[in-house]
């Protein structure tokens, strides 16, 4: 099932909230077995989002359409060129773990986690370790070693926490281990520090306050070599 999604640019963040809990209630639903959001790449689009959602069968989903109906669907054509995914939702057996293990955060897109710090509704925290930490970091970014954790999560601030390390790994361990903890809106980073860089989203270097944009790490690289 793909929905193309027209929406205002300032209604993305509202209708992904309400995306999010609508799909994880839809993750719950026999014959589920996984939805993707996808985000236009290209400028000026109609189509800002585009929900890709796979089931067994249709009549799994139409039985799950008298759970949580979805409204304003449309038919059209989406070129998958021209969109990135940025939001993930599994079924919630695939998301439980063995016995102890908490929950599987889900994935956020670097650019998706950078409009949320800031906005002030998110707190990105980068569980590298400290020489990883100090060489280059994600600007906005707190930190807390996965060594550390779960001792370290009492000092982080209250609300939703995003998980960065480098490719997206130890990110996902570390929200595990938050949500283990009692944590509740936690967040991978996918793809990590790199996808974040790749992204042209602003990092900070040593012995800088300000955020490098591509030019600079491009430089800082060719003095590295």
């Amino acid at each position: 099932m793909i929905i193309p999604i027209e929406i205002d640019e300032e209604n993305e963040g509202s209708y992904l909230d309400a995306w999010q809990s609508a799909a994880e209630v839809m993750a719950t639903q026999p014959g589920f077995i996984r939805t993707y959001m996808f985000r236009t790449i290209v400028p000026g689009s109609t189509f800002l989002l585009v929900n890709v959602a796979e089931w067994e069968s249709t009549s799994h989903w139409e039985e799950a359409m008298n759970v949580c109906p979805m409204l304003g669907q449309q038919i059209a054509v989406a070129h998958a060129s021209n969109y990135e995914a940025i939001r993930t939702v599994l079924p919630a057996t695939e998301q439980i773990l063995s016995p102890g293990h908490g929950h599987t955060p889900p994935d956020l897109s670097p650019a998706d986690t950078h409009r949320r710090v800031v906005d002030g509704k998110l707190t990105l925290v980068d569980i590298r370790e400290d020489d990883e930490w100090a060489a280059r970091h994600p600007a906005g970014a707190v930190h807390a070693a996965l060594s550390t954790l779960p001792a370290s999560l009492s000092d982080l601030p209250d609300g939703p926490l995003a998980f960065v390390c480098r490719t997206g790994t130890r990110s996902v361990r570390g929200g595990e281990q938050a949500i283990r903890a009692g944590r509740s809106a936690v967040y991978s980073v996918a793809g990590g520090l790199e996808a974040w860089e790749a992204a042209g989203l602003p990092v900070t270097l040593p012995d800088r306050e300000d955020a490098a944009n591509n030019g600079d790490r491009a430089k800082a690289a060719v003095r590295e070599d």
